[in-house]
C-alpha cells in the first residue's frame, strides 16, 4: 500500500526522469525523431499511469485512515489500557488519597472501639456479679422473712398457751 508521501516521492522522480529525457531529446540529433516520439509516449504512459493511480489513492485512502483509526482504537482498548481500566486506576487513586486522609481518623476509632470493648467487657462482669448477689440478699430476705414469721408465731403462740395457763389457774 502506498502512502500519500510515497506517492509523490514516486512522482517527484518521474517528473525528474520526465525533464531529464526531454534535456536529451533536445541534445541528439534531430534525424532521430522517431525515437524522440516514442520515448515522449512512453513518458505521457507513464503520467497517465500515475495520474490513474493518484485518483484511485484519492478514492481509498479516507477509508482506510477510518479503519486504520478504529483499529488503533480496538488495539488501545484491547491492550488493557481502555476505559473500565483508566476508571479503576482513578478508584484506586482517591482510595489511595481517602485511606491516606483517614487513617489516622480509623486508627482512632479502631483504638475507641477496643477501649469500649475492655469498659463493655467490665460492665458486664459487674452486672453479673450484682446480679449474683441480688439473687442472694433475695434468698437470704426470703430466708429472714421465714425466720422472723416463725419466730413471730412462736412468740404468739408462746403468749397463747401463757395466757390460758393464767386464764386456767384459780384465782
Amino acid at each position: 500500500m502506498l502512502k500519500s508521501s510515497n506517492l509523490n516521492s514516486v512522482m517527484h522522480k518521474l517528473d525528474e526522469e520526465q525533464t531529464d529525457n526531454m534535456q536529451q531529446d533536445a541534445q541528439t540529433d534531430n534525424n532521430n525523431a522517431a525515437p524522440k516520439e516514442a520515448a515522449t509516449n512512453e513518458s505521457s504512459a507513464s503520467m497517465a499511469a500515475l495520474n490513474l493511480s493518484d485518483g484511485v489513492l484519492q478514492v481509498v485512502e479516507p477509508p482506510i485512515e477510518r479503519a486504520r483509526g478504529q483499529v488503533k482504537e480496538l488495539m488501545y482498548i484491547s491492550s488493557g489500557y481502555g476505559k473500565q481500566n483508566k476508571i479503576y486506576i482513578d478508584l484506586s487513586k482517591e482510595k489511595y488519597k481517602l485511606d491516606a486522609s483517614e487513617l489516622a481518623e480509623v486508627t482512632e476509632m479502631l483504638n475507641n472501639v477496643k477501649r469500649y470493648q475492655v469498659k463493655l467487657m467490665k460492665l458486664k462482669k459487674d452486672m453479673t456479679t450484682i446480679y449474683q448477689r441480688t439473687k442472694m440478699l433475695r434468698k437470704r430476705a426470703e430466708n429472714v422473712k421465714c425466720c422472723k414469721y416463725r419466730d413471730c408465731q412462736r412468740r404468739l403462740d408462746k403468749q397463747k398457751q401463757e395466757e390460758s395457763l393464767i386464764g386456767s389457774q384459780p384465782q
